[in-house]
């Protein structure tokens, strides 16, 4: 459960992200395309995957649906599957390189800690539908600052768990 304030998310932002950038500051730029777990994913298949969701709150914040900024179909957004969705983000990313993954991964999480800088802990307490009010699904009470927390600090714990994991068998 994230913390209900400004200031504590963007603590917790910050130290998630400072021990996901020390990992992957240590890495050989091939270790980030091998190995792959067993569902096939590389080092680099995480850092796309993580810098789509993390842009999918970019653009929430811009009030532009997410399935854009995750680089989706609404369609396939509005199913909820979130394998799926995944699956198409990784395929679309396939091709990028991982010094660019690298890159697109700080530049979008750049981006939202600007966002975030402009907002009041008021705004963090609105909800999901405050920032998308046309967006069927997610329609919950719950403040965006719970969304934020989960697409970010939470986010960055999980797949470094899973890249620690992947990097230990090389």
């Amino acid at each position: 459960m994230p913390e209900h304030t400004k200031a504590e998310l963007l603590n917790e932002i910050e130290s998630s992200w400072s021990k996901l950038n020390m990992a992957l500051d240590r890495l050989r730029e091939a270790q980030l395309t091998n190995p792959k777990d067993a569902e096939g994913w590389s080092v680099k298949d995480h850092l796309t995957h993580i810098a789509a969701w993390e842009r999918s709150m970019v653009f929430m914040l811009q009030g532009k649906p997410r399935h854009e900024g995750l680089g989706v179909g609404e369609a396939l957004y509005q199913t909820g599957d979130d394998d799926k969705i995944n699956a198409a983000i990784q395929k679309q990313c396939n091709d990028m390189s991982p010094p660019d993954a690298l890159a697109e991964l700080r530049n979008v999480h750049n981006q939202l800690m600007g966002l975030l800088e402009g907002l009041s802990d008021e705004d963090l307490q609105k909800p999901y539908s405050h920032y998308l009010p046309n967006e069927t699904g997610e329609r919950d009470n719950d403040p965006v600052l719970f969304k934020i927390h989960s697409n970010t600090a939470n986010h960055f714990n999980e797949h470094l768990g899973w890249i620690q994991s992947l990097i230990m068998w090389t």
